[in-house]
């Protein structure tokens, strides 16, 4: 049996790990998609959660031809998100988490589907000075399930994928970061999810024995 090194770093997703942010992005889809006559369910709105803009675009398009171009669907999106980001809220646990995985000495970055500009907006409102930086879906040729953010993040972090821990709502993130090679932990606010393999999958991150993990435990 292959046994990993002790976790020196954690990647966090974003939208539905560290923030309550997906039915706010979910509200804005639906009311952009609506505002130019293309009629999109809450359900299939669900369904793609986790999914960048482009692979959900391509999507939608291929089912029934979206009637505005990609660019200024996703800057609408976008435009209506921040109007309401102040009502996003934090994921209940997760700050205190970041707080507790410094003080284990662990290294912390963020990996998201979403575009650099809701990234930042996301960060601004997080603004917890343990998160060294965020790899944005416009940082990447190939968004989540691919693994190529997850691994951006580990070499800009200078730590190996092994020794890299994962934090994920979705089934899409938690593919990434498994393609990737990091220790996958599946935080899903949703229990009808359905995750393919992953390391662990929690109700609640402390369910995690984190100090064992990362070799510090007495």
């Amino acid at each position: 049996m292959t046994h990993r090194p002790p976790i020196r770093a954690v990647l966090w997703d974003i939208d539905g790990t560290l923030l309550d942010s997906e039915p706010h992005h979910h509200r804005a889809t639906l009311a952009i998609c609506r505002s130019h006559g293309y009629e999109l369910s809450a359900e299939d709105g669900a369904s793609f959660l986790g999914c960048g803009f482009p692979e959900f675009y391509a999507s939608l398009d291929a089912r029934s031809p979206m009637p505005v171009p990609f660019r200024a669907w996703v800057d609408a999106i976008t435009d209506r998100y921040l109007e309401g980001i102040a009502g996003v809220t934090p994921r209940e646990g997760a700050y205190a988490l970041v707080a507790a995985f410094a003080g284990l000495g662990l290294r912390q970055a963020c990996v998201s589907n979403s575009g650099r500009r809701v990234v930042e907006a996301n960060l601004r409102a997080i603004a917890l000075p343990h998160l060294e930086f965020a790899v944005s879906r416009d940082d990447v040729s190939n968004g989540k399930p691919d693994p190529e953010g997850y691994r951006l993040a580990a070499h800009r972090l200078g730590v190996p994928p092994e020794a890299c821990a994962a934090i994920e709502d979705s089934p899409t993130g938690a593919r990434a970061a498994k393609a990737a090679g990091m220790l996958t932990i599946a935080w899903p606010q949703h229990p009808h999810l359905v995750f393919d393999t992953v390391d662990h999958r929690v109700d609640h991150l402390h369910e995690v024995d984190w100090p064992g993990l990362c070799g510090t435990r007495a």
